[in-house]
């Protein structure tokens, strides 16, 4: 199942064609009420859905109160989140601010991201500090000469981050050959969110 893109011009950016609710300019209570009429026409909307939050923080830094029921609401709902940030430079305070808050809620904060010109929106809307936001991720494990591999990976991806016996790498699913090598920090985050999230959903 395809991710959902709720929020404002962030998530309408990396969303292009894909499923949810965006809006340029949306302010956090703006995004809040897309949660609230989305739950209203169903309350399973987001039941075991992979979402792709921008909270609209950039429109209204100061309404934190907004952005924090978006996120106690979510928390509730057996959806996996992912928390867009605001541009770096720009709004590092209130990147900080979304980090501590989503982490409170046990959401997964993706940092804030490169600007382009305007300082506002990203340079890029292609991948979001590494991560393609259209795919849906998943976990997988391997063993390779009766050693473990642990790796993070896109669902239809070839290649994958992995670690072997602590050491950082990429694996080939289809031979099963792990390559050595380091990890830039975006891969490395990347790894981190994603094995956390694997963890989290073992433990139900």
């Amino acid at each position: 199942m395809n991710p959902l893109f709720i929020g404002d011009s962030i998530a309408e950016g990396f969303r292009n064609r894909g499923e949810g609710t965006t809006l340029v300019g949306a302010s956090p209570s703006k995004v809040l009420s897309f949660l609230m009429q989305d739950l209203a026409r169903n309350p399973d909307a987001y039941k075991n859905r992979l979402i792709n939050l921008s909270t609209g923080i950039s429109n209204n830094p100061n309404d934190l109160e907004s952005i924090r029921k978006q996120f106690e609401l979510l928390s509730q709902l057996g959806a996996s989140v992912n928390v867009l940030g605001a541009a770096k430079g720009t709004y590092d305070p209130q990147n900080r601010q979304l980090e501590q808050m989503a982490n409170e809620f046990g959401l997964r904060f993706l940092g804030g991201f490169e600007p382009g010109p305007d300082r506002v929106h990203p340079v890029s809307y292609s991948l979001y500090n590494g991560l393609d936001l259209s795919e849906p991720f998943m976990s997988t494990g391997s063993q390779r000469y009766g050693q473990s591999i642990e790796n993070i990976a896109p669902q239809n991806s070839e290649k994958v981050l992995a670690k072997l016996e602590g050491v950082t790498g990429e694996l080939n699913k289809s031979t099963g050959e792990f390559n050595e090598r380091e990890w830039s920090p975006e891969e490395a985050q990347r790894y981190s969110y994603y094995k956390a999230r694997a963890y989290k959903n073992r433990r139900g």
